[in-house]
């Protein structure tokens, strides 16, 4: 009885060698581009957990991971995909497919795997919903192509975007970081990448249908309530060349919206009126000096009124919404931050040295307890870039630099329009070339919703 015993054992252990239970493929690697900050992360584990709820109900449902970009690449530079494409093949050597996706997106999981089972991931694949720009855009550096079929297409973000393996491996060895700008990701991603984005609205959505793989949630950026336009202060950069031309046009659009504004120039004007600052010499570019001047200012005039939570500081071409921002600003109310629309020096290089920023044209957002911890900054001259100094200075601090896709450096037409489609607008810069009333008209005068009316 126990030889037979032992040899039912022996049998179960064979069996259990040469047919061993056959383990779950983890092909599958989602990188959802989380920030650091309390309301992205909730969104980004909020998607998180949406995902493995899926996942759970799927036998083998080929899913290494899904990891916040936050938490797996701390760097400055993890934004632009590219610096952390090496690390991601490092660490998921069996991966087959990588999906990338914004923490506002969804991702209809069963969708992702019936795409990936008519693709071989052993060939270049990409595919996403692909963009292009309309004119030459001063955010492209003015790269386009007259011949639309030769013109670049890069991935929207929030609809998602696949690789394959081989594309990423192949990518690697063109890597080669160096000490310039970042500015658009998506842009900046497509440029490196020898392979031309496969265009798929019908999977990766402008909005949701049952098709999707991924698509972005409409309720983007609605949080509780309105923080009150009293708690933000905006301080408007000018100089006497532009008292004439471009302080009407912000006092007959959103300076009117404004409960707390002021006008900052280089020449008292009583009927605006203006603050001048008598030891700052007025530069023709970077204007350093005055923005330090407007923070130091800020910080010792302001700290008696409690009542001021954020101040805005902008540039006199400078549109934008105030009820959308006061909307806005209460995804973040009571955090530590800066926010606007982030800009990057260096951050593919070097970690240590890069820095992320915030762009001046589109409006810098500081909560009321940064500013008081910025009066330490200082400017190389007083015509060093502003934003740029800013950022070296938000770096050393190790305070949080938050982007926002509602604010906007340039002008409309600088952007594709299914970008502008997908996000809500707070804010454009310059009248270069445009009609300032006419913009503000139409994207950005509606008060209680994130679209804009027709003319």
């Amino acid at each position: 009885m126990l030889l037979n015993n032992l040899y039912c054992l022996c049998s179960v252990f064979i069996v259990l060698i040469v047919f061993p239970h056959k383990a779950k493929s983890s092909d599958i690697v989602i990188t959802i581009l989380s920030q650091n900050n309390n309301y992205s992360v909730n969104l980004a584990t909020n998607l998180k957990k949406l995902i493995l709820s899926q996942t759970d109900q799927i036998h083998n449902s080929q899913l290494g991971k899904v990891q916040l970009l936050h938490e797996e690449f701390p760097d400055d530079g993890s934004w632009t995909i590219i610096p952390i494409i090496k690390s991601l093949i490092d660490r998921n050597t069996n991966a087959k497919w990588f999906l990338f996706c914004e923490e506002n997106s969804y991702v209809d999981y069963g969708n992702l795997l019936k795409l990936i089972s008519v693709y071989d991931h052993n060939q270049p694949v990409w595919m996403g919903y692909g963009l292009k720009d309309k004119t030459p855009s001063i955010v492209h550096h003015y790269l386009f192509e007259d011949d639309d079929n030769k013109r670049l297409a890069y991935p929207l973000f929030a609809a998602g975007f696949l690789m394959s393996m081989e594309l990423l491996s192949s990518v690697v060895d063109k890597m080669k970081p160096s000490a310039t700008f970042s500015i658009d990701a998506s842009f900046e991603l497509a440029q490196l990448i020898d392979h031309k984005l496969k265009h798929m609205p019908l999977t990766f959505c402008l909005k949701q249908s049952s098709t999707c793989v991924v698509h972005p949630q409409t309720e983007r950026y609605k949080c509780e309530r309105k923080v009150a336009k009293g708690s933000i202060y905006f301080a408007v950069k000018t100089c006497e060349q532009y008292h004439k031309s471009r302080i009407p046009v912000v006092k007959s659009t959103w300076g009117g919206e404004a409960v707390h504004i002021e006008y900052f120039s280089d020449q008292l004007d009583p009927n605006i009126p203006t603050v001048v600052f008598p030891n700052i010499t007025n530069t023709d570019h970077g204007f350093c000096s005055k923005t330090m001047s407007i923070i130091k200012y800020l910080s010792d005039t302001l700290a008696y009124y409690p009542s001021f939570k954020w101040i805005v500081i902008t540039d006199d071409d400078t549109l934008l919404s105030v009820s959308r921002l006061a909307s806005i600003l209460s995804c973040w109310d009571g955090q530590v931050i800066a926010l606007g629309q982030r800009y990057g020096y260096n951050v593919q290089g070097t970690p240590s040295l890069g820095y992320n920023y915030i762009t001046g044209g589109g409006g810098i957002v500081l909560s009321m307890n940064l500013v008081h911890k910025l009066t330490k900054c200082k400017c190389g001259s007083p015509q060093s870039p502003d934003d740029m100094v800013l950022g070296i200075c938000l770096k050393s601090l190790k305070a949080t630099v938050v982007h926002s896709p509602v604010f906007h450096q340039a002008r409309p037409q600088d952007y594709a329009d299914e970008y502008l489609e997908t996000y809500p607008i707070v804010s454009f810069h310059k009248h270069d070339g445009v009609d300032p009333l006419r913009i503000y008209r139409y994207w950005l005068y509606q008060d209680s919703s994130f679209g804009h009316d027709e003319l």
